[in-house]
């Protein structure tokens, strides 16, 4: 699995991605839309061959102090896989492949969170796999309470 970030060369794989069920999340297509956020959206495509199977935003802008007060963390946004991939490992390929990712792409951050609606339960126990643990805080989202889950990067992979 690669992890990428998006460019306009990659508008087809967007286009074809399927979302049967966007009840938690976001799909690829409304992220692109969001132009007005600038460069503090980073619009990540997980490749499998040259299949796109996963889809994430890593956003550095203002919306992460609703979930945290560290400047240096980045807020995973939108997750999802597109569903005829559903179930076969790549979500959670994506997430173990994602702190090195943030490392080299982002080394000015330190912790990856999220918020992940508490009626969400495979997404909650998807992250935990991941690495992400809760903290025991909560959000209240538009579509409901979210949990918000933290990953050091620092714990899996030191600078030193």
């Amino acid at each position: 699995m690669k992890l990428i970030e998006y460019t306009a060369k990659y508008k087809d794989y967007l286009n074809n991605y399927y979302l049967a069920d966007d009840t938690f999340s976001k799909s690829p297509q409304e992220s692109l839309l969001q132009t007005h956020r600038g460069s503090e959206l980073h619009r990540i495509l997980a490749l499998n061959h040259d299949d796109l199977v996963t889809f994430f935003v890593l956003d550095e802008g203002r919306d992460k102090y609703d979930y945290t007060d560290r400047t240096d963390s980045i807020l995973l946004r939108s997750f999802s896989t597109d569903s005829r991939y559903a179930r076969k490992g790549f979500a959670l390929q994506a997430l173990k492949e994602l702190p090195a990712f943030v490392q080299e792409k982002f080394p000015h951050i330190k912790t990856i969170i999220l918020g992940v609606n508490q009626e969400n339960t495979k997404a909650i126990q998807l992250y935990k796999k991941g690495g992400f643990y809760d903290t025991g805080r909560k959000y209240s989202g538009r579509k409901g309470w979210q949990l918000i889950f933290e990953l050091p990067i620092y714990q899996y992979y030191s600078t030193n």
